[in-house]
């Protein structure tokens, strides 16, 4: 039960700027207090959480549950203030206690385990990303034991093992709640890895895309078991389709925020249903379903946002569609940079008769050669150069994947999608570069070849680390514990030199791709 309506505090805290006139004051008060003062005071630092708390807590229980944040925060406290980070600890220290309340089994939990302070102590010094986890389940506390027995090292086996105790014969609700759960404890226990220095930052990318294939494998099984069930249809005769992955998670570079590019490809036609728009019907149901558990919001959250765009348009589903459908798309329809997307494309299951079949179609349509012509003009256009009205067919598909609308001037500096120089023009001259004319263009092309390798890794593990500081909205300013993290692991002394060395190296990458547009290959 709920006893007041939260108010919403900022994520992470780096700066004295972050005090803001729509916060209460005395959450200003204590991030005022952490940014002008530079030794800490354990009673100061209490005074300020009791007087936001008794501003919000239930006057029945204020007493008992300021008793416990008190105690809590006289164990933890000392903790966070010998840390590296005194002042983003602290603050999610009140976070954490204000996310929680007034659960006192939680709080009596963190308590009682002054064995993990430590580890939690590390999260909360970490980033908000990660104390918002730790918030959502007491469970969660398990993972912080120092003598948990799980530990992650690139074994499949360990996620398919806790996402095998989620019974699919549970009513809907339950079912879902489980799994949400599950993936959250296993989410939590990659991040924690990566905090802790247990799990090379470059290794929690194969462990986040083990994550997300054994929770798209439990989907499946659950959504087929929920359409079955509601339309009283034999399971089996569902259960064989494809999913086809894309971007991030077809090349296991996945973050702890990377959402799921998705195609459901089924079978043209099914014994078990004579009737063509029933079977179609039932296809967009299951397909739908599965969307719906990944990427629902609920006061759990949502596992992941999913995104169809890349698959055809057709009758029987936007989110959908038939292998000789999905055929005809790439053969006929596509831009050419659907045909490029496709070449990194990697098919999820490959367990059934149908699923070897698709293979098959997905391995020989990626042998369709890519004009580098159409895609150039595809890549213009996305960069918003003007191409003139005559050159555009009349009632031709729109181009609808965007790398620049004037980003430069909106984005964050440590941005590196959309941005000019990003990761869609590394993937574009990682294209253009297996052309023997590039040799003509581009001088020491084996150079920046080698260049665009380690820029792609540069850019991946600042990702990595960006994505582990917030759950929603991206972060003005990153937090400190991030920013050495990100200086250590590139070796770079200082955020003057990163943040320079970023923008050389877009710079770069943007001078290489427009050589290769000027001279159209």
């Amino acid at each position: 039960m709920n006893y007041i309506n939260k108010n919403q505090l900022p994520e992470n805290i780096s700066s004295i700027k972050d005090v803001n006139e729509y916060y209460d004051q005395n959450v200003n008060d204590l991030i005022t207090y952490l940014f002008k003062k530079t030794k800490f005071n354990k009673h100061d630092i209490l005074n300020y959480y009791k007087a936001y708390f008794k501003n919000i807590i239930n006057k029945k229980i204020q007493d008992d549950y300021i008793y416990l944040i008190e105690e809590f925060s006289n164990s933890i406290l000392p903790i966070i203030l010998k840390s590296k980070y005194p002042r983003q600890g602290t603050y999610q220290l009140l976070r954490f206690i204000d996310a929680i309340q007034p659960n006192f089994e939680f709080i009596e939990m963190a308590i009682l385990n002054s064995f993990s302070h430590k580890k939690i102590s590390d999260i909360f010094t970490f980033s908000g990303h990660a104390t918002n986890l730790l918030s959502k389940d007491i469970r969660l506390l398990e993972i912080l034991d120092p003598y948990y027995e799980i530990k992650l090292n690139k074994n499949i086996n360990i996620y398919q093992k806790e996402f095998s105790k989620i019974s699919v014969n549970e009513d809907e609700e339950t079912i879902l709640n489980k799994l949400r759960k599950t993936h959250r404890q296993l989410k939590f226990q990659i991040i924690v890895s990566i905090i802790t220095d247990e799990l090379k930052v470059e290794d929690a990318a194969y462990e986040f895309y083990l994550l997300a294939h054994c929770t798209l494998q439990k989907v499946q099984k659950i959504a087929v078991h929920l359409i079955s069930k509601e339309k009283k249809i034999d399971p089996t005769a569902l259960d064989d389709f494809g999913i086809l992955s894309y971007g991030r998670f077809a090349q296991n570079l996945m973050t702890s925020n990377s959402d799921l590019d998705l195609v459901f490809i089924f079978p043209d036609r099914n014994q078990s249903f004579q009737n063509l728009k029933t079977y179609h019907f039932i296809l967009s149901l299951i397909a739908q379903k599965m969307i719906s558990i990944l990427s629902s919001k609920t006061s759990q959250n949502l596992i992941y946002e999913i995104d169809t765009k890349l698959g055809p348009k057709v009758s029987i589903s936007s989110n959908a569609c038939t292998l000789s459908e999905f055929k005809s798309f790439h053969e006929n329809e596509t831009f050419s940079w659907e045909k490029m997307a496709l070449m990194k494309s990697k098919l999820v299951f490959k367990d059934s008769n149908f699923q070897n079949e698709l293979e098959k179609v997905i391995q020989k349509l990626k042998l369709q050669t890519i004009n580098s012509k159409n895609l150039i003009q595809e890549i213009n256009e996305m960069r918003r150069i003007v191409i003139k009205p005559e050159t555009k067919k009349k009632n031709e598909k729109q181009n609808n994947l965007n790398i620049s609308e004037n980003v430069e001037n909106k984005i964050h500096w440590y941005e590196t999608k959309y941005s000019l120089g990003g990761q869609r023009d590394i993937e574009f001259l990682e294209f253009f570069f297996n052309n023997p004319k590039c040799y003509e263009i581009i001088e020491n092309l084996d150079e920046k070849k080698y260049f665009i390798k380690k820029a792609k890794m540069f850019y991946f593990i600042i990702d990595q680390y960006v994505n582990l500081t917030y759950s929603n909205q991206k972060p003005s300013r990153l937090t400190n514990q991030i920013l050495e993290k990100l200086q250590r692991n590139l070796n770079i002394k200082d955020l003057g030199s990163l943040k320079m060395s970023l923008k050389k190296t877009k710079n770069e990458i943007n001078k290489y791709l427009s050589l290769i547009l000027e001279h159209s290959l």
